[in-house]
């Protein structure tokens, strides 16, 4: 009777402690954000974050909250040690930031394209300018052994932040008198980043601006895929532009319309009146 007695105790201890246990970890992802915006909840969340346009983009979508249009200047030092800046913006035509490092394997034939970058695709009126992390991070003579004669190399850690680059090679493409990107991404070859200069031209060629995420269709600006992308808004100021429109439409936070459970929730069925002429 006694061995029982214990046994229940025992039991009741340790699943009270799951249950407690359990309660932590719900407490835990509700304070990360799990959960927010479901529709079952009572609609206070303003949902979940919805990845904004981005420039023409080559490899795996970037994540949507970076700074996607910004276009900082780029300061560092040469190779040689001398101070260096390149302004980016503010003047006219292409610059393409390439985003080497002197050890990666994969930057090697880089690296070698971009000491002819006309010979493989890249039109000659774009400037190209070789960023490196800055000396505290690259050897200085490693670079200078990789960088072509001619070549602009700016060694910068910072300018690698600016641009929230998540790894090399990584390449931005920056219209100047536009004043913002106009595509980036990484690539696997120097043919990708010529195709991406390449679209990027024929998109500002067909509407006056270079539309987010790369696609056709139009829109305002020559085919922005947003309002609030097309009047320059960028990151937070973009996402609370597309609420204010979304409520203005009567779409607020839980609306079942941004939860499709299926594809019959986006494109439903039409009905006998909708259907071919038999069932009218």
């Amino acid at each position: 009777m006694i061995i029982d007695t214990v046994v229940v105790v025992l039991l009741t201890v340790l699943v009270a402690g799951l249950l407690r246990s359990h309660a932590d970890i719900l407490r835990a992802l509700h304070s990360l954000g799990a959960g927010l915006g479901d529709p079952a909840g009572d609609g206070s969340s303003s949902g979940p974050v919805r990845p904004g346009p981005v420039p023409i983009q080559l490899g795996p979508p970037l994540p949507g909250e970076r700074s996607s249009t910004t276009a900082p200047d780029v300061d560092g030092v040469s190779p040689t040690g001398d101070g260096v800046a390149v302004a980016v913006t503010g003047r006219p035509g292409l610059t393409l930031l390439a985003f080497l490092s002197s050890g990666c394997s994969s930057c090697a034939g880089f690296w070698a394209a971009l000491a002819d970058p006309a010979g493989h695709g890249l039109p000659g009126d774009v400037r190209t300018v070789a960023v490196t992390k800055g000396p505290e991070v690259e050897i200085r003579a490693e670079v200078a052994r990789r960088a072509a004669p001619g070549l602009t190399v700016v060694m910068s850690t910072a300018a690698w932040g600016d641009y929230e680059v998540p790894g090399s090679p990584f390449f931005v493409l920056v219209d100047g008198a536009a004043g913002r990107r106009v595509g980036e991404g990484v690539a696997n070859s120097f043919d990708q980043v010529a195709e991406l200069v390449r679209r990027a031209r024929l998109e500002t060629d067909e509407g006056g601006a270079v539309p987010a995420g790369g696609g056709g269709g139009g829109g305002e600006s020559g085919g922005s895929r947003s309002r609030a992308f097309s009047t320059g808004l960028d990151g937070a100021e973009r996402e609370a532009r597309n609420d204010r429109e979304l409520a203005a439409a009567g779409i607020l936070p839980g609306d079942p319309s941004l939860y499709p459970g299926s594809l019959e929730d986006v494109f439903p069925r039409p009905g006998p009146a909708e259907g071919t002429g038999k069932d009218r």
